[in-house]
């Protein structure tokens, strides 16, 4: 029986584009459900000297966000502006998110990793809720079937920053630099290239359908 090829998705839950993209990797996931398997790589966006206060970016974000709902047509909603990024106190950083996402791998594997890292970054921008808060990690994990609780023991536990930092290391080494984006992995483990940025559904599905026929 021939394996199901992996296909690895480079996600940051802070990326605001990776938010734009979440229309269109629900529509791979579902269309290529039982045709591959999908897989998170995260290597950290905001990460050491990127990690300060949101207000200080609030323009350049501000930027970023109307060119994501001109592109992709998803629109951050008013709780973002008004719980996060007006106040601009919040310190946005990747690793507690990221860490989330891993645990999630770690206790139900790629899906349920992909279903929480995305979760928190539709809680983000969707929602005003920051991605680093015990709550919203709580809310987002139940809402993708897994135990709360014991995602939260395994987060807040002292390895817990160390493993996912670690990961950082390993998936930036395999080539994790831009968000979102989208490869195969081949036999070997090397990833192939098949989108960058955040691409309209039926442009995904079709690059896709053409890497995994030839």
């Amino acid at each position: 029986m021939t394996t199901p090829p992996t296909l690895v998705v480079a996600h940051d839950p802070l990326c605001g584009w990776c938010w734009g993209f979440g229309p269109t990797l629900r529509r791979l996931r579902a269309r290529f459900e039982g045709e591959a398997t999908f897989r998170i790589a995260m290597g950290g966006l905001v990460t050491g000297a990127r990690e300060r206060m949101i207000g200080i970016d609030a323009p350049y974000l501000m930027r970023g966000l109307q060119e994501i709902h001109a592109r992709t047509g998803m629109k951050a909603g008013p709780a973002f502006f008004e719980r996060v990024l007006e106040p601009g106190r919040w310190v946005s950083r990747s690793e507690p998110a990221c860490r989330a996402a891993r645990v999630a791998r770690e206790l139900a594997g790629d899906a349920a990793a992909l279903d929480v890292a995305m979760g928190l970054c539709d809680a983000l921008y969707g929602e005003g809720r920051v991605p680093d808060d015990p709550r919203t990690i709580a809310r987002v994990a139940a809402a993708a079937g897994l135990d709360a609780d014991a995602l939260l023991a395994r987060w807040s536990a002292p390895e817990a920053f160390a493993r996912t930092m670690a990961m950082f290391d390993a998936e930036r080494k395999r080539g994790i630099a831009s968000y979102p984006a989208l490869f195969l992995e081949d036999d070997g483990g090397a990833l192939v290239e098949v989108l960058a940025g955040a691409a309209a559904p039926d442009e995904a599905v079709a690059a896709l359908e053409a890497v995994l026929a030839s």
